[in-house]
């Protein structure tokens, strides 16, 4: 193999693998990324078993072959460059990576060891627009749940009950997050639901911030695959029940209140201040056309504040994650927001005062 590229766009490629390859591993192939040459460029790609990415990019190729390198550490080095084009020659184990004057001489490993990329030839496929994507994640994947014990909550469900609609819900177990947006192609995969795990939801994410248009998205034996003309992301699906969420989401409410997102958003984050580091926890207050808000630790003290409301009824108290409202109210874009209270101890909703089609639901907590 032997080639030349510009650094930025090497760098770039690498930079995208770094997340993906799996460093720790009882597989040290897989802290590795493939480099494979031909005719056209040069493609690169990268797995953990669970994650991979497979994207070409342009190259003056004057010897074809493959060879496998230590992904962080080539990465390290393409970025110290200072010169715009990288040269890669592969002789037996090992490849020079020659920049201007610097010179590096790296031990490779044999690429016929390296896993292979599920293809998508099975899959069908639908275009979904980045922005409309990026949206979707935001709103929910901030609820799902790092416990690796409850694996069918370690990632989004998605679904579309008609082909029309999608809707993306996560939930931990003490809070749900679901939003619903109307597509204009049909997307038929999914009509049962699929959940597709936190760190392949978060690859999607990133391309949404590098790509413009739409992408393409379909799925097949297990496999959610994203694609666009230079590259193709893969990710394993849970095989899981997700719960009921729809027996969760409160069907009524006693209270509705109308906040300014953001007023209400910096007040809880200096009220956090002074919480309880493991609880995080923080009373909520509605009385006398206020809403009072106030976190106490034995070792710090305490902190109060208050934040006017169109409220008159009976006094109200109730306790919440303050980590769990901020990441509510920060995903949210709305100016105001609705938040909705039945009981002291049943879970509230919280939703943009203009939109019916997003909602996260958070459960109470005793102080």
């Amino acid at each position: 193999m032997k080639l030349t590229i510009e650094r930025e766009e090497l760098l770039r490629g690498l930079g995208r693998v770094q997340a993906i390859v799996e460093r720790r591993g009882t597989m040290p192939i897989l802290a590795n990324v493939l480099l494979e040459a031909r005719d056209e460029g040069i493609t690169l790609a990268a797995t953990d078993l669970e994650v991979a990415v497979v994207a070409r990019h342009p190259a003056k190729v004057k010897t074809a072959g493959s060879v496998t390198l230590g992904a962080k550490k080539l990465y390290e080095i393409v970025r110290e460059l200072e010169h715009g084009e990288v040269a890669l020659a592969a002789d037996d184990a090992r490849v020079t990576v020659t920049c201007g004057p610097a010179k590096f001489n790296l031990l490779s490993t044999s690429p016929e060891e390296y896993p292979s990329v599920p293809g998508s030839d099975s899959a069908s496929f639908a275009q979904l627009d980045t922005a409309l994507v990026a949206e979707l994640i935001d709103h929910t994947l901030y609820a799902t749940s790092t416990d690796e014990t409850r694996y069918n909550l370690n990632g989004v469900f998605v679904e579309s009950a008609d082909g029309k609609r999608v809707r993306f819900v996560a939930t931990d177990g003490y809070r749900i997050s679901l939003i619903e947006r109307a597509v204009p192609n049909p997307v038929a995969f999914l009509g049962k639901g699929i959940i597709v795990p936190r760190k392949g939801i978060s690859e999607i994410r990133k391309l949404c911030d590098e790509s413009e248009g739409a992408l393409e998205i379909g799925a097949a034996d297990g496999f959610l695959h994203v694609r666009r003309p230079d590259l193709l992301l893969t990710t394993r699906l849970i095989d899981g029940e997700f719960p009921n969420y729809r027996q969760i989401l409160p069907k009524s409410h006693r209270i509705r209140l109308l906040v300014e997102r953001e007023r209400v958003l910096h007040a809880v984050r200096r009220i956090a201040l002074m919480a309880h580091e493991r609880s995080r926890g923080f009373r909520f207050v509605l009385a006398d056309g206020q809403l009072d808000l106030s976190a106490s630790n034995p070792d710090l003290g305490e902190a109060r504040e208050l934040v006017p409301v169109e409220y008159q009824g009976e006094r109200f108290e109730t306790a919440f994650n303050a980590r769990y409202v901020l990441d509510v109210l920060g995903a949210m874009t709305a100016k105001e927001v609705a938040i909705e209270l039945s009981e002291e101890l049943s879970p509230a909703q919280i939703r943009p005062a203009d939109d019916a089609d997003e909602s996260a639901v958070i459960m109470p907590m005793r102080l």
